[in-house]
């Protein structure tokens, strides 16, 4: 089957990743995050049997230290991370791409160079993604210091992240957090499900203790450790709230040292340099899309251009989820997986996997790289077999998508002329559209959450509706407001408002 094949098709060859648990023993030459990557591109190249200097391109995905202040790093970094990498590893790339921000960037990279290769653009791409922020945070409790600055006047396709995913009233509105976010949507999820607050624990608790398990036996975990319901449930110094419903355990953790790396080819150049078919892993269906703005969503529980790139992609794919036989969803936040599970039909409560490595909150949140570590397991896992995957990606505030299908061996009608194909794109200006208003003396509550601060008192958050439809954010430190939502959700009670210097402020009625 592999002489049937073109040429020009791209396929994955390569793929590897790497974890380091800092242990008793962390000293002072704990590793940088290029010199993490570099150990993953090395591994992938060496899975391929390529030799760096075959190499011509280099993406890497964006750190979460260049992506948000609330990471930087106070070591410092590469102003050039893919020649940082270049050097470590022996490669001398003609091209060099640093992205921008987001859980879909590993995705939306991989097709970028999929699709080069495939008008003949590219030879060998290697795409990679790193985070180091364990070996920052343990460093920097034992006062330890440390150089990561790096200078190089190489040349740099570097992608700011420049387009925001959150709106200014959502930015006003006290959310400096992506879980502060991702509450609204789950509280509203409870809602919608009939589920007070025990209740939505209990789900959540039960939707993601299988994700652990699989965490507990993935070599490549950053918490390599099963936690039952209960443990996820219980309340105490290691799981502690952050806005309700959330605790520690049912997040991302972004805690990790992690990379992970693919190399990409055609079949033509995998032909001229002896990569064994068994090696190949073709791309059989992708689509990428983005939201509007969280809080002006038609249904704020759901993702409306989720729906359309998964309909697309499982379209394209000739397919339907049960045909799968591997699923990683993205899984930053429960709500991001039962949106997911809603789309495709899928049940929750374990009887079908829904991750391979094991889930942001137990295998490891790298930044914006999770999908990298996901994908690297998929080409493992079907090398050899008639087998299809699917991995989703998320990123912002349910706000863009993408999905890849992977399969080893693929029927003549499956093989997609990426060079060729147009890339199906669902636009936010594409979906409906709820106004906001600038705020109103009274309102009702769409959703909500309660912001635990350790330094200082909670702050409730709302989103509420005005009697014309149009959306507001009020927020509340009152002890007795705050103390009242975590007893009851408020959805659906009318609230009252005044503004004082920095917020529209809410009463619940009654």
């Amino acid at each position: 089957m592999p002489e049937q094949y073109p040429d020009h098709l791209p396929i994955i060859v390569g793929a590897a990743q790497h974890v380091n648990r800092p242990g008793d023993d962390f000293g002072p030459d704990f590793d940088s995050p290029m010199d993490l990557a570099a150990k993953a591109c090395t591994a992938a190249l060496q899975d391929a049997g390529i030799a760096a200097g075959h190499v011509d391109a280099i993406g890497v995905v964006r750190l979460f230290s260049d992506t948000a202040p609330a990471w930087a790093s106070p070591f410092g970094g590469s102003n050039n991370p893919p020649e940082s990498i270049a050097q470590r590893i022996g490669a001398r790339p003609r091209e060099r791409i640093y992205t921008d921000a987001g859980g879909t960037a590993p995705l939306t990279l991989m097709m970028e160079l999929c699709q080069a290769i495939g008008r003949g653009e590219q030879d060998i791409a290697l795409i990679t993604g790193v985070e180091a922020i364990a070996n920052q945070r343990r460093a920097l409790r034992a006062g330890m210091e440390a150089d990561w600055h790096e200078e190089h006047d190489a040349p740099l396709d570097n992608r700011p992240y420049s387009k925001r995913t959150v709106s200014e009233q959502e930015i006003k509105s006290g959310m400096t957090l992506p879980a502060h976010y991702y509450a609204l949507i789950e509280n509203l999820q409870a809602s919608k499900m009939g589920h007070d607050l025990v209740a939505h624990r209990q789900h959540m608790a039960q939707m993601m203790a299988p994700f652990s398990e699989i965490a507990a036996n993935n070599p490549y975990a950053q918490f390599p450790t099963r936690y039952s319901v209960e443990d996820i449930l219980t309340i105490d110094r290691g799981n502690y709230p952050i806005a309700t419903p959330f605790s520690k355990r049912l997040i991302a953790q972004d805690a990790v040292n992690q990379s992970a790396a693919l190399v990409i080819t055609s079949v033509g150049k995998a032909r001229e340099l002896g990569v064994a078919p068994e090696q190949w892993i073709f791309l059989t269906a992708y689509a990428e899309g983005e939201e509007r703005f969280m809080s002006q969503r038609e249904d704020m529980s759901r993702s409306e251009a989720m729906s359309r790139v998964f309909s697309y992609t499982l379209d394209m794919a000739q397919a339907s989820p049960p045909d799968m036989d591997h699923i990683d969803i993205y899984s930053c936040f429960p709500c991001a997986v039962q949106a997911a599970c809603d789309v495709m039909r899928l049940p929750t409560d374990g009887s079908v996997p829904l991750t391979v490595t094991g889930g942001l909150p137990y295998f490891g949140g790298p930044g914006n790289n999770y999908c990298m570590h996901a994908m690297v397991e998929m080409a493992q896992r079907v090398r050899g077999t008639d087998q299809r995957s699917l991995v989703t990606s998320n990123g912002g505030q349910l706000s863009k998508h993408a999905a890849v299908v992977f399969r080893h061996r693929p029927s003549p009608d499956e093989l997609v002329d990426w060079g060729k194909t147009d890339i199906f794109r669902v636009q936010p200006e594409d979906l409906p559209e709820v106004p906001m208003a600038e705020g109103a003396d009274e309102g009702t509550v769409l959703t909500w959450t309660v912001v635990e601060k350790r330094d200082k008192p909670s702050l409730g958050i709302v989103l509420a509706t005005t009697a014309e439809g149009g959306r507001f954010y009020c927020t509340s430190s009152d002890p007795a407001t705050t103390t009242a939502m975590n007893n009851a959700s408020p959805v659906g009670a009318r609230i009252t408002t005044h503004r004082d210097d920095q917020y529209l402020r809410f009463s619940l009625a009654g």
